[in-house]
């Protein structure tokens, strides 16, 4: 029975390669808040031979995976990708408000691209021509329409000890970008929490088993975060450009009337007419108007 299959390490030998430290564990209770705790603790890696640091949480079961504002993701032992990717960048780049909402965006693409080489680097192929990956603004993964994943962007000051540590190496002041990621790799159909939910197994084939894939996922996943990161980092205001032009292929929401219950309490109803320089979403709102939404007060999008 799936209910009694028991938690195990997942093994990362690929993603060691990439990564500057790994953690990976049989249960934890989220591996975004052990990457909080880390942070807090000078516990991840601060210097990289391949360029921007990142450390790699994982975790084969999550007692409580989080979701943006406070919301949890489903995980069952064997069955998901859960893991955790903390970078490490300029502070300079990860305050400035005119770039930093890209961040959110680049966790997507970044699962995009890991699904995507994963898939194509195990000769799998979708049994749907038309099936492919979308982006629902601004953190959702969907697959042919559903949802298969979703990831989750936080930016938090390194601790005191190494905030003092890269300062006196004469480095720039840095700061902690914290992507979590979550995808459905094995799950049954009567385990999804909603009809809306989908899993990789029911759209590819054929695939390595769940352990090979978290691997697989994960090295990749490192790979085009510390890239996209690197590009952000070195021309801000060039990438943000190309990260919008890029965007607009696999956002889902272009087009679509969208329903927005905001942070404080109000909603916003209408068409996605745009998707902005500072990556927000511009909105024709049915009286005719245009609204801007940030991904900061968005709770809830249908």
């Amino acid at each position: 029975m799936i209910s009694m299959m028991k938690a195990a390490t997942p093994r990362l030998a690929d993603t060691e390669q990439v990564a500057d430290k790994v953690v990976a564990e049989a249960a934890v209770e989220s591996t975004h808040a052990l990457a909080r705790r880390m942070i807090e603790h000078n516990e991840i890696a601060l210097q990289s031979p391949h360029g921007i640091p990142i450390t790699v949480l994982m975790a084969d079961q999550l007692a409580k995976a989080l979701v943006r504002f406070g919301r949890t993701w489903v995980t069952l032992p064997g069955r998901s990708f859960t893991a955790t990717c903390v970078a490490v960048i300029p502070e300079s780049v990860a305050d400035d408000e005119l770039v930093n909402g890209w961040l959110q965006m680049i966790a997507g693409l970044a699962t995009l691209d890991a699904l995507e080489g994963t898939i194509d680097a195990a000769g799998a192929r979708p049994f749907d021509p038309e099936c492919g990956f979308q982006i629902k603004w601004p953190n959702d993964i969907y697959c042919h329409g559903l949802k298969i994943g979703a990831t989750v962007t936080e930016v938090l000051p390194l601790g005191e000890s190494a905030s003092a540590a890269v300062a006196t190496d004469g480095r720039p002041a840095s700061m902690a970008v914290v992507f979590s990621v979550g995808v459905n790799l094995n799950m049954p159909a009567d385990r999804l929490p909603t009809a809306q939910a989908t899993s990789l197994q029911m759209h590819f084939g054929p695939l390595p088993s769940v352990a090979e894939l978290r691997d697989m996922i994960a090295s990749r996943l490192v790979e085009s975060l510390r890239s996209r990161l690197a590009a952000l980092v070195a021309m801000p205001m060039i990438q943000a450009g190309r990260l919008r032009s890029e965007m607009r292929h696999v956002c889902w929401m272009m087009g679509r009337t969208i329903h927005a219950q905001l942070i404080d309490g109000s909603s916003v109803r209408g068409e996605v007419i745009a998707l902005n320089d500072d990556a927000s979403l511009s909105v024709r709102t049915l009286d005719g108007g245009t609204r801007a939404l940030l991904s900061s007060e968005v709770s809830l999008l249908d």
